[in-house]
């Protein structure tokens, strides 16, 4: 009858184990280390620890294993990454049975910021090398990730005035009665009352926090994370920062990344996509770059066009229902001309500086026009003005009528999108777990390279040998590695190996070492003549 399979926990090896065992030859643990390996921390700006007294320090590539490793498997937390290091068998091997503490892990992510992102970037070089990018078409996009800090901790611009008006009322009233109650006393001296200080401090927080607002014309402020700005996050307000990514059609491989406090994308385009140009490292001149129309302005395209790049992004639609919206005026910028739809040329008045730049105005002085009711409300006549690139803006309409160009625009949600779900949804990333930009940007930059690591990873798969021989010839290799290693022990200690029979034992026996015991006192190590013992 057959028993159960249940485990044996008094069981013993015969052969001491091999650590090449314990994770099969195709583990992302292995490609983690063969990627780390090749890699040249030093050069890439990673501070490479000396220590002359104490304890030795852990190699800058065992810790960066540890991250990656991590990140690879939604470990985002240092305490955590700690525990995994004595119970994750694929970690402990990757770390070679060391265990680094959780302040040893984010001293290691701290010191090495701009490094970590710079490891990005190198995902990026091997992506090109091993063939997984196709530098024919690319889709720019950025998604709104809520910060660590609490929503509901910010300050309004409206809240912080208020409060600054009563502290300074409280901190007058204070500093008057402490006047009062000494004068008269001399020069005494006295200590300031329980809470002054902090009301200080407080009344500091906020006067920063009211020139921050300034400066950056907003209305809202979170006095711990004063970098974070109010983005609209889903279905919600909340205190976030703004990712952005270029991604490759191919297999999906993330070209650039990169992380701002702006609620928009205006401005993104053409640093986005020179981004992704160095971090390619070659001439990619016939790279065709899609976007949608947040990246549509008309200073975005500008910039795009000085770079000689190829981009394709849907223009800001006006009223289509009107047949006399700004769209169906015909704007000839080499001619300095604008003609409205009824074939009328309007007149030109001159230039003026608006969002600092300087634009052209033009204006319809046709007061007996037919439509005047339909096409404008205001007494002095239509208005229309002329940016400096609204050639660029012409240039983007024509593009977008060839129908391919529209085929190729309705594959961007499927190349970029797909990227954040992954990210976002697979990786169960809802959430800042650091502070402050520079912060978000090292660790948007690790999720970026994980998720190239992963592309990566399904290539360098595809070339491991899939059927059973390899992995028998590695188990092989293995074991034979375990005996060679084995038979070196005893030809090292082979003048001070006792081989001893013991009756007693039902003829077993023992192998003995150089602190070895008798058989009737097993406990009780006992002083033997070398002469006396039995040759092999």
């Amino acid at each position: 009858m057959a028993h159960a399979i249940a485990p044996d926990y008094g069981q013993n090896f015969l052969l001491p184990p091999c650590v090449e065992d314990w994770v099969p030859a195709n583990h992302p643990a292995r490609f983690i280390r063969e990627f780390v390996d090749q890699i040249n921390l030093a050069e890439l700006g990673f501070e490479m620890p000396t220590a002359s007294n104490g304890r030795p320090p852990y190699a800058p590539s065992m810790l960066l294993k540890i991250w990656l490793y991590g990140y690879f498997n939604r470990i985002r937390s240092t305490r955590k990454l700690e525990a995994a290091c004595h119970e994750h068998l694929s970690l402990v091997w990757l770390t070679g049975m060391n265990a680094p503490d959780h302040n040893s892990l984010w001293r290691f992510w701290n010191e090495n910021k701009k490094a970590l992102r710079a490891v990005f970037k190198q995902t990026v070089q091997v992506a090109v090398r091993t063939g997984c990018v196709g530098m024919a078409l690319q889709a720019l996009d950025g998604t709104k990730i809520e910060a660590v800090a609490s929503g509901y901790s910010g300050w309004s611009k409206e809240h912080m005035e208020k409060l600054m008006a009563q502290l300074d009322q409280a901190l007058e009233e204070t500093e008057l009665k402490i006047h009062e109650e000494n004068s008269g006393k001399g020069d005494m001296g006295y200590g300031l009352p329980a809470g002054l200080e902090e009301r200080k401090a407080l009344r500091e927080r906020i006067k920063a926090g009211l020139e921050q607002l300034a400066a950056d014309g907003r209305k809202n402020y979170h006095p711990v994370e004063p970098e974070a700005r109010r983005m609209k996050v889903g279905s919600s307000n909340r205190f976030a920062y703004n990712a952005q990514v270029v991604v490759d059609e191919k297999e999906g491989v993330i070209m650039a990344c990169e992380n701002t406090r702006q609620e928009n994308d205006i401005g993104q385009l053409a640093p986005m996509i020179q981004q992704a140009r160095e971090n390619v490292g070659v001439a990619a001149q016939d790279t065709t770059t899609l976007a949608d129309t947040g990246y549509s302005s008309g200073q975005d395209l500008q910039a795009a066009q000085a770079q000689g790049t190829a981009v394709l992004i849907p223009l800001k639609g006006g009223d289509k229902d009107n047949p006399y919206a700004r769209q169906h005026f015909q704007i000839n910028v080499k001619d300095k001309t604008v003609t409205c739809p009824r074939g009328v040329q309007l007149d030109y008045e001159g230039s003026t500086i608006k969002r600092d730049v300087r634009m052209e105005r033009y204006r319809c002085h046709c007061k007996d026009c037919p439509v005047r009711t339909h096409c404008t409300q205001d007494p002095k006549g239509r208005q229309i003005e002329v940016w400096p690139h609204e050639a660029a803006v012409q240039e983007m309409a024509k593009r977008l009528e060839q129908s391919s160009n529209q085929q190729k625009l309705l594959r961007r949600g499927r190349i970029v999108e797909l990227c954040f779900a992954h990210i976002k949804q697979h990786g169960s990333f809802r959430r800042w777990t650091v502070w402050g930009l520079e912060g978000v940007k090292t660790q948007w930059a690790m999720l970026c390279a994980t998720s190239n690591l992963r592309v990566l990873y399904r290539c360098w798969l595809s070339k491991q040998p899939k059927s059973s021989i390899g992995a028998l010839k590695a188990l092989v290799a293995a074991r034979k590695r375990c005996l060679i290693g084995l038979l070196q022990s005893f030809l090292l200690v082979g003048t001070s190996l006792l081989l001893k029979s013991n009756p007693i034992r039902n003829g077993s026996f023992c192998l003995v070492w150089p602190k070895y015991y008798s058989a009737s006192s097993p406990l009780k190590p006992f002083e033997t003549d070398s002469a006396a013992l039995p040759h092999l």
